[in-house]
């Protein structure tokens, strides 16, 4: 087995490539956590570490350990890792709890179920009003059907969606769709 030497965590990089080549796994997941719910309670920092652990499910999409799934297309899934600030954490004040999450999230409970994306309330809300109800993704023609919506007690809501569009696993029929109750 390979023994690899990391940068620190936290160690300012220029872009995701750089950051694929020096950074550990917890620290490109740390990163992830901070670009997209840096400015979030921790209970939603969990449940976005979540949604990229959920996704190790499904090798084959998304990856086939953390730092694949968090890095899969240079950030083009969890657009938060090519910020400015996933770039340099350590200029952010959230970047020592993001941090602590990347390290025990797995300790805590998951609240997400099988959630595999997350998204603001006020995106979530313009394209299903723009799909006629449906959630439609960014590259796709195909909008998907909602099922049901479930509030938690903290302000993350779920949708339960019909999948047509995504072959993953025979057993996984319908995707889950988080979404943030703030921007």
């Amino acid at each position: 087995m390979e023994t690899r030497a990391y940068v620190a965590e936290g160690t300012k990089v220029s872009s995701v490539s750089e950051m694929r080549e020096k950074c550990s796994p917890t620290d490109c997941l740390a990163r992830m956590i901070l670009g997209e719910a840096g400015n979030q309670p921790q209970n939603e920092m969990i449940a976005v570490a979540y949604t990229a652990n959920n996704r190790l499910q499904f090798p084959d999409k998304f990856g086939s350990d953390i730092k694949s799934v968090v890095l899969q297309g240079d950030g083009g899934q969890f657009n938060g890792i090519k910020s400015a600030v996933a770039l340099n954490p350590t200029s952010h004040s959230a970047w020592s709890t993001c941090l602590n999450v990347a390290k025990t999230f797995t300790s805590k409970t998951n609240q997400i179920g099988h959630c595999l994306w997350f998204n603001t309330t006020s995106t979530y809300n313009a394209n299903l009003k723009a799909n006629g109800g449906k959630y439609k993704f960014a590259g796709t023609t195909t909008a998907l059907e909602v099922v049901s919506e479930v509030n938690l007690a903290m302000p993350i809501r779920f949708s339960l969606l019909k999948a047509t569009i995504f072959n993953l696993h025979p057993l996984f029929k319908q995707l889950i769709f988080q979404k943030g109750a703030a921007d």
